[in-house]
């Protein structure tokens, strides 16, 4: 195999909360594992990378990170015109960062090609990747259609007001749609993606490769120093967003405590003061019963699954779903729904229901949590499949693939 210089774009890369973050560092670890020499140009928040791989930093505004996005900038900055086009297109509603990483990008790249042999782009879907695909081999992973989030948060609200807030936010799906039907080479995390995608981006399927990904096996695994608390579920999901489905988790939770009052709820991720989940969880009369946990760490993640009694991912949709992978490879019992991809994370090893039903989900917690034996037997599965089908070195191998096949089209 020969070793390939790879320039890895990624437009946001938190690491500790999305999946395009938990993406960026894994691939990027397990392609210079196989001997590669990996350079991310990310824009902020930056990755935690693995200290064999490069960073370079593609810097922005970073308004998401400033306490006032109007504000909280220097006038010399605003001079820039293309730092002034984010700043207004934020301030009015829109979300400008996928576009404006486009335009830093090419100017950073375009005349430093020669140092690299492919570039792989994590869905910034700019426009300059048209300019790239002329002059190098490029690939681009599309984890799913962003038009699916806009679908579930626009059947979600009923404020006209709101509905048009939320299109003039995503409006960088046209330009998503625009490049993504121009690509060559795309890889997608699962097959339910690939269907997605081309129903809503209008890909045709040969140019799409299902690569499934991987999950962390360092990270997270079984550790039997911490003690499992019973009654104790655990769920991620992001408060009010509403394609991670916690509402219906937290009106099935409160039928849960009326047969378990025992029981409690950890969620992995942060709340609003006041905002639609807080009022919820007092409407629902849980609020003793529900615990927000926020910036965490891989290890305080970990000892949260390992402290649970269940897991529960309530998704209306995931393009993958690491959370499911990541508690499976804890060894613990997981609840979720057929939403998106999860089928093909979670496979036999686990209790799928129906995505939006809080009455099933509430029927699964009831029947698992006080069987001890398909507990058991449900977290033995989910361990084992994760171990020997869900491996980021085999990510890697595959996506080499992918490069090479591109390197040689791009040749002949």
């Amino acid at each position: 195999m020969k070793k390939l210089r790879i320039a890895f774009l990624s437009y946001r890369s938190n690491p500790y909360s999305g999946g395009q973050g938990i993406y960026v560092k894994y691939v990027t670890k397990a392609l210079v594992d196989l001997g590669h020499e990996v350079t991310v140009f990310s824009g902020p928040p930056y990755p935690d990378l693995d200290s064999r791989v490069k960073l370079e930093v593609v810097p922005s505004l970073d308004l998401y990170s400033k306490d006032s996005k109007f504000k909280d900038v220097k006038l010399k900055d605003l001079l820039i015109p293309i730092n002034f086009f984010e700043w207004f297109s934020i301030n009015s509603g829109g979300f400008a960062e996928p576009y404006t990483f486009g335009k830093r990008i090419k100017k950073i790249l375009k005349n430093r090609l020669d140092e690299f042999d492919v570039i792989h782009d994590n869905q910034s879907l700019c426009y300059e990747l048209l300019f790239f695909q002329k002059k190098i081999p490029l690939v681009t992973t599309i984890h799913h259609p962003i038009s699916k989030d806009l679908k579930f948060q626009l059947k979600s609200t009923k404020s006209i007001f709101l509905k048009l807030l939320m299109i003039r936010w995503h409006s960088f799906l046209r330009m998503q749609i625009r490049v993504a039907k121009k690509l060559k080479s795309v890889i997608v995390v699962s097959k339910s993606s690939k269907q997605d995608i081309h129903e809503d981006f209008g890909l045709k399927k040969e140019v799409m490769k299902v690569i499934l990904n991987g999950i962390d096996t360092e990270a997270f695994f079984p550790d039997n120093n911490v003690t499992k608390i019973p009654f104790r579920i655990v769920t991620t999901a992001s408060a009010d967003v509403p394609l991670k489905g916690l509402d219906y988790l937290l009106e099935a939770f409160s039928k849960v405590i009326k047969i378990f009052p025992e029981s409690t709820l950890q969620v992995i991720g942060s709340s609003k003061k006041g905002g639609h989940t807080s009022r919820k969880i007092k409407d629902l009369n849980i609020k003793d019963k529900v615990h927000f946990n926020k910036d965490l760490t891989f290890k305080e993640v970990r000892d949260l699954y390992c402290s649970s009694d269940v897991v529960v991912i309530p998704s209306l949709y995931e393009g993958f779903g690491f959370a499911i992978g990541e508690a499976m490879a804890c060894r613990v019992p997981v609840i979720t729904t057929s939403g998106g991809a999860i089928p093909e994370v979670i496979g036999n090893c686990g209790i799928t229901v129906a995505p939006g039903n809080s009455e099933e989900l509430a029927e699964a917690m009831l029947k698992l949590l006080p069987d001890e034996n398909l507990k058991k037997s449900l977290a033995e599965k989910g361990f084992k499949r994760i171990i020997e089908h869900l491996q980021w070195k085999e990510v890697a191998k595959l996506m080499t693939e992918r490069y090479e096949e591109e390197i040689k089209r791009m040749i002949h």
